[in-house]
């Protein structure tokens, strides 16, 4: 079991309006992670399309998913941009319901970002009890809530997010205070989520973080797999140890 950083906020193919890099959130993040997670991949420049794609069949059991998002104010919902820019003949296998474009405020590209079709019908393999904290603006916003029924249709366990716009800043800090709560203090997804403070300002309104579905996942804490990895190591070398002690008493006899 690993986790994943999607720090498509970083990546240098974005242009300076809609960059947000934050090195001490991402250090931060990493060692909170590590302290339940054997693994921890980091993306940035490679939060690709294919990168999405393969994201369900890659044993993550958390995913922090810090990245820009558009709204679909016709089809509401939100779509998850990459760090890929637009090009008119590049992935023409995918239709317009499973990729779309995102125009990110500020920059005069556009780039492609995937939809919750893209999730039902490409993305390979099942999430498997996958915490989703997805950092963008409106990710749980009333009413576009398909995004995360398609990942949780695909296996994920919870998908947290907030439910209006939000300053970068202020989606670090945040973020940073709820993985401490559900990984240094052992707090449940409805307790850490219900201790992180809504977030205002004069620009980007007031948000609240939240999580997907409301029923059943609530009480769920995020598993030790550091310690489990290691428990399971030590099973299987025990088991290994006594079936070549068997093998040499059958020999000797």
């Amino acid at each position: 079991p690993k986790a994943a950083i999607i720090d498509q906020l970083r990546s240098s193919q974005l242009t300076e309006t809609s960059r947000f890099p934050n090195q001490a959130f991402i250090e931060v993040a990493k060692e909170l992670l590590y302290k339940r997670f054997p693994e921890v991949d980091y993306y940035s420049d490679n939060a690709t399309v294919d990168l999405y794609k393969s994201l369900s069949s890659l044993s993550y059991k958390c995913i922090i998913w810090r990245a820009h998002s558009a709204l679909n104010e016709e089809k509401k919902y939100i779509a998850i941009s990459t760090s890929e820019k637009y090009e008119s003949r590049k992935h023409n296998q995918y239709s317009d319901d499973q990729l779309t474009l995102c125009n990110i405020t500020g920059d005069p590209n556009f780039y492609f970002g995937i939809t919750p079709n893209f999730v039902k019908e490409c993305m390979s393999g099942i999430f498997e009890d996958t915490v989703i904290i997805f950092m963008s603006c409106n990710g749980l916003k009333h009413g576009y809530c398909r995004t995360a029924e398609a990942f949780i249709d695909r296996g994920a366990k919870v998908f947290i997010s907030w439910d209006g716009w939000i300053a970068p800043s202020d989606n670090d800090q945040a973020i940073t205070l709820l993985l401490d709560y559900l990984i240094e203090k052992n707090n449940t997804i409805s307790e850490a989520v219900n201790n992180v403070p809504k977030c205002s300002s004069p620009f980007y309104g007031s948000c609240t973080l939240s999580y997907y579905p409301k029923s059943e996942v609530g009480d769920y804490r995020i598993p030790n797999y550091k310690e489990d990895n290691i428990a399971g190591n030590a099973r299987l070398v025990m088991i290994a140890v006594s079936s070549r002690g068997r093998s040499k008493l059958g020999h000797v006899s």
